[in-house]
């Protein structure tokens, strides 16, 4: 099992394990960087480096994480720089907007801003104010389709964010209007989400200059992301924001856990916190407060499905959902891709067979084929 193998060794570079790393071959160095990569983690890892966090690394391997550091605190920069803007015309509007994820996170509680990738900025704001929003942005220069306001209304009802804006710089924001969105396997069902009361406990934080959630709600926020919006496809990342939040804000656990068994996300913050733990912070999951530990055998496969080759997440979901004996699926083009990049009869067609021929090809791959059945038990299980 060299997959599980490498996948634990990364794993182990982002905590308190890093030693287990000390017998890796060449070989095995290029796998486990690769999979850095695809994961995010080179500037992470560069860092972690620097400070002694973990041992000796290959020099042309060390090379790379430096190289890809450095270009992301350049990103890194930009992105910041559109958050603010996003944020000073979203107020000249009265519109209040709170950062979520990675914009709030990378410059409030990481080591440096440049360690953590964001593939764009995550504002939330009202549902009501959602399609006002969109057209302040879009007469401000950021470039997104121009939607009806009916139908930016319809979209910000029903979907977690509207189309993604671009800032003049290229930056991309996702503009939430919930928190979070569907289930990813059809039949299965979210936690309730808070919009309202997100919105109204955030405060405005110095380090980064724009609103972010509260110590619970971005804890929550965290934990339903990475276990029931993504049913952990999101890497070993996931892990290194929730302990590093944690270890520097201060959360009223018993808040904490009082809303999780309200809202139906209890069993998925158990589970995150279990892996915080075992890979992160040991005694995370006491400390907590937590009403429970999941058994060994779902931790070992959770510990894998975050470390899951990201190319096959869709036709991971996809063999998970025929595990659990739901066979939905979209035949029309989701209402986003339908906005930025409209398809008609035949393009729909071709896209289809794409992901015909995809799925059929990863159902005969076994690590995908395991990657679907852990992830089909995992949502039963969060389920209770």
């Amino acid at each position: 099992m060299s997959r599980a193998r490498i996948g634990r060794a990364l794993l182990a570079l982002c905590g308190h394990r890093a030693r287990e790393c000390a017998e890796l071959t060449d070989s095995d160095w290029r796998d486990l960087d690769a999979l850095a990569d695809q994961h995010r983690l080179r500037p992470f890892l560069h860092g972690r480096l620097k400070r002694g966090e973990i041992g000796s690394v290959p020099p042309a391997i060390a090379a790379s994480w430096q190289e890809t550091h450095r270009a992301n605190g350049i990103a890194m920069l930009a992105q910041r720089r559109a958050l603010l803007q996003a944020g000073r015309v979203l107020a000249e509007e009265g519109i209040a907007a709170v950062a979520l994820k990675g914009s709030a996170l990378a410059w409030t509680v990481w080591p440096a801003p440049a360690e953590r990738i964001m593939r764009d900025i995550d504002l939330l704001v009202g549902e009501e104010e959602a399609p006002a929003a969109y057209a302040a942005l879009r007469r401000s220069g950021w470039a997104a389709p121009d939607l009806p306001r009916e139908d930016l209304a319809g979209m910000a009802g029903s979907q977690a964010h509207l189309p993604p804006l671009h800032s003049p710089e290229g930056v991309m924001c996702e503009l939430h209007a919930h928190v979070w969105g569907e289930a990813p396997l059809p039949g299965s069902t979210m936690p309730l989400a808070d919009d309202a009361g997100l919105l109204s406990r955030a405060a405005h934080d110095e380090a980064l200059g724009a609103a972010v959630p509260s110590a619970e709600d971005m804890l929550a926020h965290l934990v339903v992301h990475a276990a029931c919006s993504h049913l952990l496809n999101v890497g070993p990342m996931a892990l290194v924001d929730i302990d590093l939040w944690c270890t520097q804000r201060s959360v009223e656990w018993d808040t904490f856990w009082q809303r999780a068994a309200e809202h139906g996300f209890e069993r998925p913050a158990v589970l995150i916190f279990a892996l915080v733990d075992r890979w992160r912070r040991p005694g995370f999951l006491a400390r907590s407060g937590a009403p429970a530990s999941p058994d060994d055998r779902l931790l070992e496969e959770a510990e894998m499905l975050l470390v899951q080759d990201l190319d096959a997440r869709k036709d991971v979901s996809a063999l998970a959902s025929a595990a659990a004996g739901q066979f939905g699926g979209r035949i029309g083009q989701h209402p986003l891709d339908r906005a930025e990049r409209p398809s008609g009869g035949l393009g729909r067609a071709g896209q289809l067979a794409q992901r015909a021929w995809s799925l059929g090809r990863s159902a005969l791959d076994g690590d995908t084929r395991r990657d679907a059945l852990a992830t089909a038990r995992l949502q039963k299980w969060m389920e209770g």
